[in-house]
């Protein structure tokens, strides 16, 4: 299994996401949205979210410092899947995802707590 990609908590980031049709081909997508899950509790994260794609099928998400908050400080890190779906053509739908690690600093206080 290849190591994921590793993200301090309570940090920002972007994702560039490429979105290509079955033939290889850039898709550009009628609609784009995405949504963050921690894998451990299945918590959603971050809620549905549309994002756009540019002509070469190429969008950023920019993932923010409260959708990398740890959900149990248990865990010195903790997996999230990020879910991008969408429409194209006549009614066409496509689904992929992408899997990261959040790590978790032991002590980093709430910006509210700061």
């Amino acid at each position: 299994m290849p190591l994921l990609p590793t993200y301090n908590e309570r940090s920002d980031f972007d994702i560039e996401v490429t979105l290509l049709d079955k033939d290889g081909a850039p898709l550009v997508p009628t609609t784009a949205f995405y949504s963050i899950h921690d894998v451990a509790s299945n918590e959603l994260v971050t809620a549905w979210t549309e994002f756009t794609v540019n002509a070469q099928g190429v969008g950023t998400i920019s993932v923010l410092a409260d959708d990398l908050a740890i959900v149990d400080d248990a865990n010195a890190d903790e997996e999230r899947i990020l879910t991008v779906q969408g429409t194209y053509g006549a009614s066409k739908e496509f689904a992929e995802e992408y899997r990261f690690k959040v790590k978790n600093l032991t002590v980093i206080p709430k910006v509210d707590e700061a």
